[in-house]
């Protein structure tokens, strides 16, 4: 059996003797030795709770080694985000995908090489196929062509999974919908919305502004609202910068990134894409379209008796939802990389502007019932959320000083 190499902390721990082991491990005992490796790092904005390095290997006599190259992903060094994806399981969730799901889900992601998890501390190292060859769409955002196939694929995945939550193969995964995570959401979007308020205060109107203080306290009713629909295997993470595509209309097309995997609503990952990751005017004009072709695709998948009209209003109300990872990332994330930073930024301000024009906000889930558990939790939510806007305001007036 082939020695299992220790979890590496960084790129300077990923030796050829490290690289050895791991593809050993992982099933490749019969692939040329790797004799010496070059680690690039890809960068903090590829993915904000995770490093990602590109390993370049060559093989016993000097040739390149097959791979030649591979991904190595590991935890992020930015403790607030390891943090909190420790507290959401995300390492772990992608990991089960990884290992379980990705040979029976109908859309194509890295193949893993090797992979190892530590659940007492959730450190992990994840050894991928190198996509390389495939391209990320533009920053500017997914062009409409590309989106409407992105939305095809998803929908693909949904339809093999739809209702069938219960499927031995979702067996771990978490009900991303559920109450736990509801109030663990809930909690992680009052702490980052006034930081968000702060940063980026220019993408909300007046309106929007009052919704997103109004969800506040509701985020969790929202979760429980949803969980009321179909539910199915969803990426929790679609967006473009973990895409990627191929030459042509019918290129290649892969996805990674699957730390937000799990069980919840498909149109969740529908309208994260299409809000937040197609340019405003792009989207306005295929998007209904788009929710067309998904809507064909799950019913001929087993979405039986789920109607388009029923499809349209899941996406309107998933896109309040989408409120939540943005305001999250905006706010809970180290933003001093510009480039994550202006990313962040026009997902956020497409996102706003989706919501107004599909009065996402008409589906705000009412005040809880006077005196009920829920009644007391949502009001105790909206006082410290009060309260932590005012300490904000008053540390930032007090300037440096104040904050000593």
């Amino acid at each position: 059996m082939a020695t299992r190499p220790v979890l590496c902390d960084g790129a300077d721990q990923i030796t050829a003797d490290w690289m050895r082991q791991a593809l050993a491990a992982g099933g490749a005992a019969g692939s040329p030795a790797v004799r010496d490796l070059v680690v690039d790092d890809l960068g903090s904005a590829t993915n904000a709770f995770g490093r990602l390095l590109r390993c370049h290997l060559t093989a016993d006599g000097g040739s390149v080694a097959a791979p030649a190259s591979v991904i190595v992903k590991l935890p992020t060094t930015d403790p607030t985000a390891f943090r909190f994806a420790r507290w959401l399981a995300m390492h772990e969730r992608e990991c089960l995908f990884y290992r379980r799901l990705a040979q029976q889900a109908p859309i194509r992601s890295p193949s893993l090489l090797y992979g190892d998890f530590d659940a007492s501390t959730h450190r992990f190292v994840l050894v991928l196929e190198d996509l390389g060859d495939l391209e990320v769409p533009a920053r500017t955002g997914v062009e409409p062509e590309r989106a409407r196939r992105a939305v095809r694929e998803i929908a693909r995945l949904h339809g093999r999974f739809w209702g069938a939550v219960d499927d031995p193969a979702l067996s771990g995964c978490p009900d991303v919908l559920g109450p736990r995570f509801g109030r663990l959401l809930q909690t992680a979007y009052l702490v980052c919305l006034p930081v968000v308020l702060e940063r980026f205060g220019d993408c909300f109107s007046a309106g929007t502004r009052r919704l997103a203080e109004a969800f506040g306290p509701r985020v969790a009713a929202h979760y429980a609202a949803v969980a009321a629909g179909p539910r199915t295997f969803v990426h929790g993470d679609y967006r473009g910068e973990n895409m990627l595509f191929g030459p042509g209309a019918d290129g290649d097309f892969a996805v990674v990134d699957w730390q937000g995997c799990g069980v919840g609503a498909g149109l969740a990952d529908v309208a994260y894409f299409l809000g937040a990751n197609v340019a405003t005017d792009d989207r306005r004009r295929i998007e209904r379209e788009a929710l067309v072709e998904y809507h064909d695709i799950v019913r001929r998948l087993g979405a039986g008796g789920f109607t388009f009209d029923d499809c349209w209003r899941g996406y309107r109300q998933n896109m309040l939802g989408v409120l939540v990872p943005l305001v999250l990332g905006a706010g809970g994330l180290d933003l001093e990389d510009r480039r994550l930073r202006d990313l962040v930024k026009s997902g956020l301000a497409r996102t706003l502007t989706a919501v107004e024009d599909l009065d996402a906000g008409a589906f705000l889930p009412p005040g809880a019932p006077f005196l009920t558990a829920d009644y007391f939790v949502s009001t105790l939510s909206r006082c410290a959320y009060a309260m932590y806007g005012a300490a904000r305001r008053l540390r930032r007036r007090a300037g440096p000083a104040g904050g000593r």
